[in-house]
């Protein structure tokens, strides 16, 4: 971050009086006098007071740019949607740059009440171990016990830590360690420290740990809300799938004819999709699509549907509404509408003579133009109780020939271009 124009400013004003400074000195230096050198002693004191005042200065503007960005970077994550391991991350890198540290680490406690290190690091954002902070634990416990921030310049004369033999065993010399609080609950502490070479914190960064805690706080517990957020969502998809996994069932349960086709022709339908470019979003409704592509065919009567001789017309009527069936009873669904794609458009065909809307080319959503594909190889491969399967090449043949009339063109070609040992039956 650079110098603000105020900043900037106050430096150029200093430097000004330097150079003032050294062009008096430079013209006293002409006049042959005693006295003369006298003052001009004086006036380069002067100098290297000002030169002092300025690395001063700027350095205090340099430690106040690193604790604006380091706060800022808290609430950038109080605002975030990221997960509990990176808050945790930013929060740790935060503090270190911060308070200048050389090193710290964040307890969290846990829902039995006990405290565990989540996070160590170091300055150049090294993890640490836990066990590294292991002579940390009376500082901690005061700060749980009283819920106050602690500071010790110098801790090896600290009365409260004589009996840490490992204070000395570190060369530790200055420690911070504040709560992390919601609502006045404690949900754990920061911790950072420095050895003697490092530098020694003050009672100003006694106050700007606590408010950093604040913010910290609050950013770890919005974290741990997001998590287990998705971690309920995750709970729900597993059960949202097994759902129509086991619908599913029901339907080869049904039409034993068919069993085991609606998982092959799910999988294939997946990579072709994927190969094709389709986004990993859009391949989680693809394949739930997928998988209750017949599912309208719960409607169709026993009789209609397990006929084992031809079908009249009207019977074949009766059997083309199954993808309608299948909208009535998805569309209420609201996590499964995007998954309809397929159940109501996968009998659509390219020259429009497919049903039951007769679509025609683009106007077929890409799903069941992918998935049509897909299903005719998995049909025709498959044997089934009254033919047995047709050879892979015989079936490819027929796919490129309707390739313009029953299939989209550019499906048929990436079809194609699959492994050949990636599709069923080959």
């Amino acid at each position: 971050m650079s110098e603000s124009p105020v900043e900037e400013n106050i430096l150029q004003q200093i430097a000004a009086v330097q150079k003032d400074l050294t062009q008096v000195m430079i013209r006293l230096a002409r006049i042959e006098n005693p006295q003369v050198s006298s003052i001009n002693l004086d006036l380069t004191q002067l100098i290297r007071t000002v030169a002092r005042l300025k690395d001063n200065v700027n350095q205090r503007f340099q430690t106040n740019h690193r604790r604006m960005e380091a706060l800022m970077g808290v609430g950038i994550a109080i605002n975030s949607s990221l997960g509990l391991k990176r808050v945790l991350e930013e929060v740790m890198d935060s503090l270190i740059i911060l308070m200048n540290a050389h090193r710290g680490f964040l307890m969290l406690r846990d829902d039995s009440g006990e405290y565990s290190v989540r996070l160590a690091r170091d300055a150049m954002h090294h993890d640490l171990a836990g066990e590294a902070f292991t002579f940390s634990r009376t500082v901690v416990r005061r700060v749980v016990e009283n819920g106050e921030a602690v500071l010790t310049t110098n801790a090896q004369i600290d009365p409260r830590f004589e009996e840490q033999a490992s204070i000395a065993a570190y060369h530790l010399l200055s420690i911070l360690c504040a709560p992390l609080k919601i609502k006045d609950e404690l949900i754990g502490v920061i911790y950072v420290d420095n050895p003697a070479q490092a530098g020694i914190f003050h009672n100003d960064d006694l106050n700007l740990i606590t408010s950093f805690a604040n913010q910290a706080a609050v950013a770890i517990d919005n974290a741990r809300l997001i998590d287990q957020l998705q971690e309920s969502n995750q709970d729900l998809e597993e059960a949202y799938q097994a759902t129509l996994e086991g619908w599913v069932r029901a339907l080869d349960l049904r039409d034993k004819e068919t069993e085991g086709h609606t998982i092959r022709v799910t999988e294939i339908t997946e990579r072709l999709a994927r190969s094709m470019g389709v986004e990993e979003a859009d391949l989680v409704h693809i394949k739930r699509g997928a998988l209750l592509h017949d599912i309208g065919k719960m409607g169709i009567p026993d009789g209609v549907l397990l006929k084992p001789g031809a079908l009249t017309p009207e019977e074949r009527s009766l059997i083309e509404k199954h993808p309608m069936y299948a909208y009535e009873m998805l569309s209420p669904i609201k996590f499964l509408k995007p998954a309809l794609d397929i159940p109501y458009c996968h009998h659509e065909k390219w020259d429009g003579s497919g049903y039951p809307r007769r679509l025609k080319g683009e106007e077929i959503p890409l799903a069941a133009r992918i998935f049509a594909v897909a299903d005719v190889w998995d049909a025709l491969v498959s044997n089934r109780p009254y033919r047995k399967g047709l050879l892979p090449a015989d079936v490819r043949k027929q796919i490129r020939e309707e390739a313009g009339r029953h299939f989209d063109p550019q499906v048929v070609d990436a079809f194609f271009m699959l492994d050949e040992g990636s599709r069923s039956g080959d």
